[in-house]
């Protein structure tokens, strides 16, 4: 979780009208550290693709009511919006996007501290 944390203060640092690709990015990784620290919480094995850990956290959190779906549905978002701003040639990434980023960078890295304060640790 350490991890996350350090990519969301660089996440709050960056201008979103600047660099709206640099945020979205930063945040989505943010978010992808902290489920990546929830799984292991959980006694799980890091996949090793983007898509594969998303299935995963989203599988892990679905039983926990609406919170847990909007979060599994968040990291993907996020991982979509980074996917166009790193790769697509004809879609730029707008200030409002990366607003939008960085808040949902923040929701789920809160939500996911609260995952692992309330359930003890896990072993496989």
């Amino acid at each position: 979780m350490q991890k996350a944390g350090r990519f969301l203060r660089s996440v709050n640092r960056r201008a979103p009208s600047d660099e709206p690709e640099a945020v979205a990015s930063t945040a989505y990784y943010a978010m992808h550290h902290a489920a990546c620290a929830v799984l292991l919480h959980h006694g799980k094995s890091l996949p090793k693709t983007h898509s594969s850990l998303i299935g995963l956290f989203g599988l892990v959190v679905r039983d926990l009511g609406p919170e847990g779906r909007e979060a599994g549905a968040a990291l993907h978002n996020a991982f979509e919006t980074r996917s166009t701003g790193d790769y697509s040639a004809a879609v730029r990434l707008t200030r409002a996007d990366a607003i939008a980023a960085r808040e949902a960078a923040q929701s789920f890295v809160a939500y996911c501290r609260t995952l692992q304060r309330k359930s003890p640790q896990r072993r496989k």
